[in-house]
């Protein structure tokens, strides 16, 4: 049996500096259904915060695209939330993930860029 992992997970890393890095990692084709389960504990994570000042670490390298209902619900996501984050550091390889990375930048208040190397990521996050 070949079956496709796909999903988005969702962690807390502090790098030793004040500010706490919200880590995402998406792996595979991305569903519907994977946001219908994310979204809730991010908005809940969220609503814990006065004046959220997130900062993310969206690892992108394992992730292979997104059905189309899904990147509805991306968009809805960034729209509602986009504002909460300070900085979006995208984690991945060359070609449609820096895409990605730069349409976010386009759309979303926050800063957003693209990296290929984690220290890197976590390094501007930081600064």
């Amino acid at each position: 049996m070949n079956m496709k992992v796909h999903g988005i997970s969702i962690g807390i890393e502090n790098h030793g500096g004040a500010d706490f890095v919200l880590f995402i990692k998406a792996s595979g084709t991305l569903t519907h259904e994977d946001y219908e389960h994310m979204v809730p504990l991010l908005e809940a994570a969220i609503d814990g915060v006065i004046q959220p000042q997130i900062f993310a670490l969206l690892d992108v390298t394992d992730m292979e695209g997104w059905e189309a209902r899904a990147m509805w619900d991306d968009l809805k996501l960034g729209i509602k939330h986009g504002r909460e984050f300070k900085k979006m550091a995208i984690l991945g390889s060359r070609g449609w993930h820096e895409w990605m990375a730069r349409m976010a930048d386009w759309f979303t208040p926050s800063a957003v860029k693209f990296f290929e190397d984690r220290q890197e990521a976590v390094a501007w996050l930081q600064a």
